[in-house]
């Protein structure tokens, strides 16, 4: 019997362990992507290792989110929300388990582990800013669910900035002490954490219940999912693999870190300004400027540094490209919930769908970005880098207003 009287203090305190969950998650799979020539050196050796087995946790991940995206709601109705935050936060925990394998393969399948935990709690997070967060305050719940990665991101950029030997020197020391996080949520979830109903059945009649299969044949979840997972492809690469690349081509001048923290700290500045400025404006036209912006944003950035040679002016345009994700990412994260008819069964259903497809997609055009660098060359890739994001412009366009003038 689910208790369905839970107090709004409760339900936030449950958020925002979640939301620290999943910031635990992003900073392990940032964190892994920088120790990731040490990684490969541990189990390889110092033979040379192709960009596609390189870029295979990464892959990994993204599939282990599709799956754990596509299964979330599904755990969600069968078990509850404690039961399946619990069970995601457990998975979650697999990042120390991973550490310790004794051979690649067994490392990937354990972060694979990891990451369908990560998918759950992302996902898990939407049908208690449902319940508990009144309509005024959403895209602030919205903002703190999308810097969520990039605080995560940022937090592990400025350890490696500070401490870079010493988190180097051992990465399976560094990668546990973060899991150690992961262990700490999912105690307190186990003591504070309490179930609430989920289906929406106060809120809505029979002929506005909305099922899986509604789901999946939705037009606007593939809708946007699809632009979902080009915009992805802008922001996660710009953290995972894109530092990593620079600092292969242009090794005497680029520092990765110093990358990923312009992004992250761009980002943070962005969903800082976005909490302290609403939207008051049609969404569709103000996110396409947005996105061609950051587009253009990172571009300058990887010229500055590929063709002027000007790391530092490479950072500044990072760090832009950075604050306009981020300004724009929780206006379009908050349109489904901008829907009409939404509550927390429909919230779940939703975006457990749109994260599977969006994660789906965003591992295929990952792995054709690391084929064309790994066979065609460098510039050819980042070529196709650039060019993914005018589909989540033309996605942008084929989605409903959702803006109502007061």
């Amino acid at each position: 019997m689910q208790e369905k009287s839970v107090s709004q203090k409760t339900g936030i305190l449950m958020f925002y362990t979640l939301l620290i969950a999943y910031i635990t998650f992003a900073a392990s799979w940032v964190g892994g992507s920088n120790l990731g020539a040490q990684i490969v050196r541990t189990y390889f050796g110092d033979k040379g290792v192709d960009p596609t087995i390189s870029e295979m946790v990464n892959y990994t991940i993204t599939v282990a989110r599709v799956i754990a995206n596509f299964l979330a709601a599904a755990v969600l109705v069968k078990c509850g929300i404690k039961r399946a935050a619990q069970i995601a936060i457990g998975l979650l925990c697999f990042a120390l388990v991973a550490v310790w394998m004794p051979n690649y393969w067994l490392y990937i399948i354990a972060r694979m582990i990891m990451a369908l935990g990560g998918s759950m709690i992302m996902v898990y997070m939407n049908p208690i800013v449902v319940r508990f967060v009144a309509q005024e305050n959403k895209i602030f719940y919205s903002s703190l669910i999308t810097a969520s990665y990039n605080i995560g991101a940022f937090v592990i950029a400025i350890a490696f900035v500070l401490w870079s030997d010493t988190l180097q020197a051992d990465w399976r020391i560094t990668l546990s002490a973060v899991s150690l996080v992961a262990i700490i949520t999912f105690i307190i979830w186990l003591i504070k954490a309490k179930d609430f109903e989920t289906s929406g059945s106060n809120q809505q009649t029979p002929a506005q219940a909305y099922s899986y299969g509604m789901a999946m044949k939705d037009s606007f979840v593939w809708r946007f999912a699809i632009g979902f997972s080009a915009f992805l492809i802008l922001y996660v690469m710009s953290l995972n693999s894109i530092p990593g690349q620079l600092a292969k081509e242009f090794p005497d001048f680029f520092v990765p870190g110093y990358m990923i923290c312009a992004i992250s700290g761009g980002g943070i500045m962005g969903t800082l300004v976005r909490l302290k400025r609403p939207v008051n404006r049609e969404r569709k036209p103000y996110l396409v400027q947005l996105g061609i912006a950051a587009t253009l944003a990172m571009a300058a950035g990887i010229a500055s540094v590929a063709l002027l040679k000007l790391a530092f002016l490479g950072y500044l345009f990072f760090f832009i490209c950075g604050f306009l994700i981020f300004y724009q990412y929780a206006v379009y994260l908050n349109i489904p919930h901008e829907l009409p008819n939404m509550n927390p069964q429909k919230a779940t259903l939703m975006f457990g769908i749109i994260w599977g497809i969006t994660y789906g997609l965003y591992t295929i055009l990952n792995y054709i970005w690391s084929f064309i660098y790994g066979h065609i060359g460098y510039w050819p890739s980042n070529l196709f880098y650039l060019l993914v994001p005018v589909i989540y412009l033309i996605m942008i366009m084929t989605l409903p207003e959702t803006y109502k003038k007061k």
